[in-house]
């Protein structure tokens, strides 16, 4: 499916009006078939091209949260279809007018809400869910919440996570940038400068130190940047293979310590939140269970979540199959005495402040290891720097004191 921008003579009575529509087609032989079905005489079909830059430009957070909750306050008093087309007509930016030709397509062609929204690609599979479920149970407006709330945690949890790794980045960069110059700048001029006396000991000296500096500094510089290229490149291998729980790199993150007890933490949350989400937007707890193996990539919560829809799938109920580690002994009691899953998605949400708490409790024990990790390695540096400036002085002194004799 393509976007085509028509140009087409509708003839009335004894006169004829030019006039512009978008489809949303095949390809163009559709578009003038479309047309001429409906007695119309096609000028000229172009095919619309997205922007390059489409998702980081129109596609936002903002816009998701602008939609759902626009969708809410018209859905009040209108159908949901008839919201969104009437938020479709309204539209005054043309990207977006253009993102939403196809949902718009959908709408006017007689589809379901749900597959017009789902053809606007902007959110998320669990989003989708809350919404189809709820179009499926009769309760959209009442879902639209779910939706919402769902977002914004998104929303904030992503915004957190980018801030953490911005402040880490450009502490690191620091380090390496200041270690690179003093191995490729300072450190040469000092040896290019030398000392101005004649002294053999002065000499011997500030050659032993030049040596000592650049051999300190290297040593710091080779630590540090296989350090980065490491980190970079364990994440990146642990990103492509993130469906692999049994991964090397997914098994050295689940031990690595106060990282595994964080991520587990935080992954449990946001999981058993959408988990309790999706089951009171009326979702089907075995497409409940699929969406969050599809969203979540820590290997203890995936492996969690995959063990349960095992044991569904074999015949278990919700209680014996999901009361199971790495939840704790309280959670998985709690779990046991369920006895409907509207209880089920009560324990969720217990089970997901819960894990809240604990996962700030490790935030916090992370950012004190990687402020004492950060301050070893500026101090290394700051150090390095101090010596270095101290040799330099020393040469200026010994050259004065070779002048004044």
């Amino acid at each position: 499916m393509k976007l085509f921008h028509a140009t087409y003579a509708h003839p009335r009575g004894g006169l004829t009006e030019v006039l512009e529509d978008a489809f949303y087609l095949p390809n163009v032989i559709a578009v003038r078939r479309q047309l001429r079905n409906n007695g119309y005489y096609p000028i000229s079909i172009k095919e619309i091209h997205k922007p390059l830059f489409e998702w980081a430009d129109v596609r936002t957070r903002a816009w998701q949260i602008q939609l759902l909750r626009a969708l809410r306050f018209q859905g009040a008093t209108a159908s949901a279809g008839t919201a969104l087309l009437n938020i479709i007509e309204g539209e005054t930016d043309p990207r977006r007018r253009i993102a939403f030709l196809p949902t718009r397509t959908v709408l006017k062609g007689g589809g379901s809400f749900s597959d017009a929204l789902r053809e606007l690609h902007l959110l998320d599979a669990a989003t989708m869910a809350i919404i189809t479920a709820g179009e499926r149970a009769g309760d959209l407006k009442g879902v639209i919440q779910h939706a919402i709330e769902h977002t914004e945690e998104k929303s904030k949890h992503t915004k957190l996570i980018m801030t953490a790794l911005s402040w880490l980045s450009f502490d690191i960069l620091n380090i390496v940038g200041t270690v690179w110059g003093a191995q490729f700048g300072f450190i040469p001029y000092l040896k290019s400068q030398g000392v101005k006396s004649t002294d053999p000991a002065v000499l011997e000296r500030f050659n032993h130190a030049i040596s000592l500096a650049t051999w300190v500094n290297m040593t710091l510089l080779v630590f540090i940047t296989g350090l980065v290229f490491g980190i970079a490149l364990f994440v990146i291998l642990y990103w492509i293979n993130r469906h692999k729980p049994d991964h090397y790199t997914a098994r050295t993150l689940m031990h690595m310590p106060i990282m595994s007890a964080y991520l587990r933490n935080a992954s449990l949350k946001e999981s058993c939140k959408l988990m309790q989400r999706l089951l009171n937007g009326k979702v089907p707890l075995a497409e409940a269970l699929d969406i969050i193996i599809e969203s979540v990539y820590e290997p203890a919560a995936r492996l969690y979540w995959t063990g349960c829809k095992k044991q569904i799938m074999a015949g278990s109920s919700p209680a014996r199959a999901m009361a199971r580690a790495p939840l704790l002994k309280g959670e998985r009691d709690q779990i046991m005495t369920i006895q409907s899953i509207d209880q089920l998605a009560e324990v969720y949400a217990a089970i997901a402040e819960e894990r809240g708490l604990m996962a700030k409790a490790d935030q916090r024990r992370l950012a004190l290891a990687g402020i004492i990790i950060m301050m070893v390695l500026a101090g290394a540096t700051v150090l390095t720097m101090i010596y270095l400036l101290m040799v330099q002085n020393q040469s200026f002194l010994d050259s004065l004191k070779d002048l004044r004799s």
